[in-house]
């Protein structure tokens, strides 16, 4: 599960930013890079190896002290590049030596190792010859922080949502026969769709290699008695628990092996390796390891990192944004409900950290439930709390929640149930890329009967919200909101339907979320190059729709939502419905949304300006709709 930009600074120690790259032709990029940094004098290790441009061969070939020399080097490269570029620096740290001996024991690309979860691939990526690209990594058109297949033929899945590996694995082998390798952890094995598979393997008796990274964490501690990790009580106990569970699967079991002692290490994947039929074997790793500052975090063991690579400078805006971040908001708001309601408890699935749950959780521990990387069950146990007169809030990533959403129809809003999501980095998020994006939600949550779907603004757009869900007594309500920091409330703003932001009489712009400030600004380009009138809605109600809007719309000669979702969801589809109902003339209509496909990693405002969602796009299309000529220096191509 990994994830986004910016992470408010008063929820974890150490923030980190949205800036991956695109995979384009990346091998050939990583092959030039390497042959240019060798000519440099390369990042070549002190027996020889060039970082830049290692093939599995040359680990192969290297003997036991070899390898642990090239381990010491890969992590004090990452530690030098990840602290630069940001990233998921302590969940690499601690699998160096395990990706050295799968790579050892198995050949790459013709053998399918899988890493789920992918965010612990970058020394796979090192050892398949892409250290080159890592003055690149995560860029607009650099490589990419999650494997990926137009990088490399050794990147099987393009996974950064957790526990689908040994379904692959499953795939791959039911196809072709060969033994697929999944390496998963850190937290993967938490997700109930990874035990529904080893269910199936270990039934079809399927030659499947499962290399279990046993570190005890997700972002914070795993929820999970099959962990040798910090939660476990015995060792032994934990051990037993792991090979119980795993043999009453059908699977061989080998270990628990220390993950970063190669003596011990490689015998077992080796063991493993030879076996016949599924087998796992048990690894055991400490997340961060190796750099003090890490092993020193408590909450994260550093999983991300910010870097110190320069953002880009911050654009001027017309509306104030106020003091704190969306999950110190959220943080206040919820102890505040809390402490007036006891029936309110808080559900993560793995993330009490970014969401900025933690001081909830010190609070309210018997009504803060982290069930672990399962947002079907999240969703679940919502429902059966909220049977039970509860009022639970579900706070989860708009790109997580989507996987819980036959739990939410069926489960929730089947049953008319109030149970609150608040929806974190919804539209685009920025560093992950196509799987982490939050520009489906909407488009698939619309559809569901029952449901209220809010965009707040602002803090106290957000509590009345809240507050008003929690009172409910049927019916789910959804809470959603972008990367970008909240509005200064101001009396007129805190509608929990819409609130009027600028009245004009020929353009109406419609907007929810972090688009408000982008149609306020274009309203203001109009204005300035060709002197029209602009009304802008802040719709803050997205279901059902507030029809007073469109109405209001319907009275201007254009009218142009803006929203960062995928092209055909959120307020257009409304707006065309309510405009083919209606009598009289109809103004002309364009919709400002991104494209209805998938993505690619970069910095969130540079992504939104490359993909059309921008006040240049915003104005272009309102001079189209107007039949005006763009004045000069205000051409889509300037823009």
């Amino acid at each position: 599960m990994a994830h986004s930009s910016d992470v408010p600074v008063e929820c974890v120690p150490q923030s980190w930013s949205p800036s991956y790259g695109d995979a384009v032709e990346l091998d050939a990029f990583c092959s030039r890079k390497g042959h240019a940094l060798a000519a440099q004098g390369g990042i070549e290790s002190d027996f020889g190896l060039d970082l830049t441009s290692l093939d599995p061969a040359d680990v192969r070939a290297l003997d036991r002290s070899g390898c642990k020399r090239l381990a010491k080097e890969i992590r004090e490269f990452l530690i030098e590049n990840v602290t630069r570029s940001g990233g998921h620096l302590g969940a690499n740290l601690g699998v160096v030596e395990l990706t050295i001996a799968v790579h050892r024991a198995f050949d790459s690309p013709s053998d399918a190792i899988i890493f789920d979860i992918g965010h612990q691939a970058y020394t796979h990526k090192i050892l398949t010859g892409r250290g080159g690209a890592f003055d690149t990594f995560r860029e607009r058109k650099g490589m990419s922080g999650f494997p990926a297949r137009g990088e490399s033929p050794h990147d099987r899945v393009e996974n950064s949502h957790s526990s689908t590996g040994p379904a692959w694995a499953l795939g791959i082998a039911l196809a072709d026969g060969t033994r697929p390798v999944v390496v998963i952890g850190d937290g993967a094995l938490t997700g109930g769709v990874a035990y529904e598979a080893l269910n199936n393997i270990g039934v079809r008796q399927l030659p499947v290699l499962i290399v279990y990274n046993d570190n005890g964490r997700s972002y914070a501690r795993t929820t999970s008695r099959l962990t040798l990790g910090e939660p476990c009580e015995s060792e032994a106990t934990g051990s037993r628990n792991v090979e119980q569970f795993f043999t009453a699967l059908g699977f061989s079991y080998v270990g628990p092996a220390n993950g970063h002692d190669f003596d011990d290490l490689e015998p077992a994947i080796e063991r493993a390796a030879a076996a016949d039929g599924p087998v796992v074997v048990h690894v055991r790793t400490q997340k961060g390891f190796g750099w003090s500052d890490a092993e020193r975090d408590e909450i994260m063991r550093l999983h991300q990192v910010g870097g110190t690579v320069a953002a880009p400078p911050a654009q001027e805006l017309p509306l104030a944004t106020g003091p704190q971040a969306w999950g110190q908001e959220l943080s206040d708001i919820l102890c505040e409900l809390a402490e007036q309601d006891p029936r309110v408890h808080v559900i993560t699935a793995a993330m009490p950290d970014l969401l900025c749950l933690l001081e909830f959780r010190r609070r309210f521990p018997d009504r803060y439930h982290d069930v672990g990387i399962c947002e079907q069950a999240a969703v679940g146990l919502a429902a059966g709390l909220a049977s039970q007169g509860c009022r639970p809030v579900f706070a989860v990533f708009a790109t997580f929640l989507t996987r819980g959403m036959d739990q939410i129809i069926n489960d929730v809003a089947l049953h008319e149930l109030p149970v609150t999501f608040v929806v974190d980095r919804g539209g685009v998020a920025g560093g992950d890329g196509a799987s982490s994006h939050g520009i489906y939600d909407v488009g698939l949550l619309r559809m569901v009967p029952g449901l209220d779907i809010y965009a707040p603004t602002s803090g106290d757009q957000l509590s009345a919200v809240l507050r008003s869900a929690i009172g409910r007594d049927s019916g789910p309500t959804v809470v959603r909101y972008a990367k970008w920091k909240p509005l200064r409330s101001d009396p007129d703003g805190t509608s929990v339907e819409s609130v009027l932001r600028r009245r004009g009489s020929d353009l109406c712009l419609l907007a929810h979320g972090a688009m408000v400030q982008t149609a306020v600004a274009a309203a203001d380009v109009m204005e300035r190059e060709h002197g029209v009138s602009a009304t802008v809605w802040e719709v803050v109600r997205l279901r059902p729709a507030v029809t007073d809007v469109f109405a209001d719309a319907a009275r201007h000669k254009a009218v142009v939502t803006i929203e960062d979702l995928a092209e055909g969801s959120g307020l257009y589809p409304d707006l065309l419905t309510h405009l083919a109902r209606g009598r009289g003339t109809v103004p002309a209509t364009a919709q400002v949304a991104l494209p209805a496909g998938f993505l690619p990693w970069g910095i969130r405002e540079e992504l939104l300006a490359e993909f059309g969602v921008s006040t240049e796009a915003v104005v272009r299309h309102a001079e189209e709709l107007l039949g005006l000529e763009p004045t000069e220096g205000s051409d889509a191509e300037a823009r």
